[in-house]
């Protein structure tokens, strides 16, 4: 029987606090004036968290993007424009989020209206049902995902789409997007109740995305079909390309094969050497689905210090809101909530994962590392949230930090040992689209 908080029971609750805290006032002042964080955090980070690195690969400018969740997408970008911009000698380059993001949010409306179809016998309140109809599309979304829409779309320079205001800020355009969604959602279903053929239905389909193409064109502008592409290398020579496709300057000037990379991920509630991926996890119909080969900290941290000694920028998978502070520090002594409280608030990864309190929730790209005596000590991470975060946009992640709060890592295939390369030909296990690990797909704004 479940029983309430009586008077006598909350008393003895103040009883206790007086004589197990004694200090309990003077943090009470400190957080009721400055707020938890603040008065938590540790001032003294910089002495054992520095911003050198023994090797670091070379970048540019720090991106932006703003009130959206388009991490995962800046992340998969910036690791490619960073290679093109070395192998072609520019100052910089940034690539056009908004082009990919585009092809992104009508691809997603499309795996939408075939989930709902493919459903639609089903009754409104069953649990998959559901899922899909809280969640029509949004600015979520995995490494699998932008390797999906830049293998089958192309890229172009941000000078060939640039930002709008949508983009920047997304969350309007997403509440009537998945409005839209959920109203075509009713209509799909009642054609299939209705006996319609699937000629028909398919039919209803495509106008229903020809008006999601429609929206996003107004909303975010109209995806260039080709462009001029005109820059000078840091030899002050002259290059242009004349109405080159997207396409085209995918396979001009980037190296990039999403066939080449795999997305290694540490869960330690699911079997090490060993490969997922999630019921209908994808962005687009036939497209590429996210696939996860779990192994231990040690084994991630080892094949992204590899990766990064081959001169390839890393996107990776974390938790971003757990022990990160403005300044660009993601250590775990970031802040002392234990001490602030004097309540021990400690939970495994594994427990973390389990009770929904962690999940990974942004994407960055790992740019350096300093290993000191053979062993990494910190990590240099570029951050997609303006330079105005961290030293001029990029954080360092202490090795500690890695291991808690890091999990996915995508690295070449080819630096995989036999076990782990043998686990890939091997059929996934299949996660449920409420797995701990998807609870927030890589989507948090700045």
């Amino acid at each position: 029987m479940a029983q309430p908080i009586t008077p006598a029971l909350a008393d003895s609750f103040a009883d206790t606090l007086i004589k197990q805290y004694p200090t309990h006032s003077v943090v009470q002042r400190a957080v009721t004036m400055n707020g938890i964080y603040a008065a938590s955090e540790n001032n003294f980070l910089s002495r054992d968290n520095t911003t050198v690195f023994s090797d670091e690969i070379e970048t540019g400018s720090v991106t932006n993007q703003k009130d959206s969740g388009r991490c995962w997408l800046f992340a998969t970008l910036n690791t490619i424009r960073h290679q093109i911009a070395k192998d072609y000698k520019m100052d910089d380059l940034e690539l056009s989020e908004s082009y990919s993001y585009f092809w992104d949010k009508l691809e997603k409306s499309n795996s939408f209206y075939e989930h709902i179809i493919a459903t639609a016998a089903d009754p409104l309140d069953d649990r998959h049902v559901a899922y899909i109809l809280n969640y029509p599309q949004g600015d979520g979304g995995w490494w699998e995902y932008a390797a999906g829409i830049i293998t089958k779309y192309g890229v172009v320079p941000k000078t060939a789409m640039p930002e709008a205001k949508t983009t920047s800020e997304s969350h309007q355009m997403n509440v009537l997007l998945d409005r839209k969604l959920r109203k075509d959602a009713l209509a799909l279903r009642k054609l299939v109740e209705n006996k319609a053929t699937d000629a028909q239905i398919q039919k209803q389909k495509e106008s229903m995305l020809a008006e999601v193409y429609q929206y996003l064109t107004i909303a975010i502008g109209t995806p260039p079909k080709a462009f001029d592409f005109v820059y000078k290398d840091k030899d002050k020579k002259y290059h242009r390309d004349t109405q080159i496709t997207p396409l085209e300057f995918l396979k001009k000037y980037a190296t990039f094969d999403a066939q080449q990379y795999v997305s290694v991920v540490n869960d330690p509630n699911k079997k090490d050497a060993q490969a997922y991926c999630f019921e209908d996890g994808g962005n687009i119909v036939d497209g590429i689905e996210p696939l996860f080969l779990n192994v231990d900290t040690v084994m991630l941290k080892k094949l992204a210090h590899a990766h990064l000694q081959k001169g390839e920028a890393i996107w990776f998978g974390c938790d971003v809101m757990a022990d990160t502070n403005r300044k660009g520090f993601m250590s775990l002594d970031t802040y002392d909530f234990n001490g602030t409280f004097g309540i021990d608030l400690t939970l495994s990864k594994a427990e973390r994962l389990q009770s929904h309190d962690s999940s990974v929730n942004h994407a960055m790209t790992i740019t350096g590392v300093d290993v000191v005596d053979g062993t990494p000590k910190q990590w240099k991470v570029e951050n997609s949230w303006g330079e105005e975060r961290g030293l001029k946009g990029y954080y360092t992640m202490s090795d500690e930090w890695f291991d808690k709060n890091g999990y996915i890592a995508v690295i070449r295939r080819d630096l995989l040992d036999e076990a782990l390369t043998k686990a890939l030909t091997e059929e996934p296990l299949v996660m449920a689209p409420w797995d701990p690990l998807n609870a927030a797909m890589p989507n948090a704004s700045r």
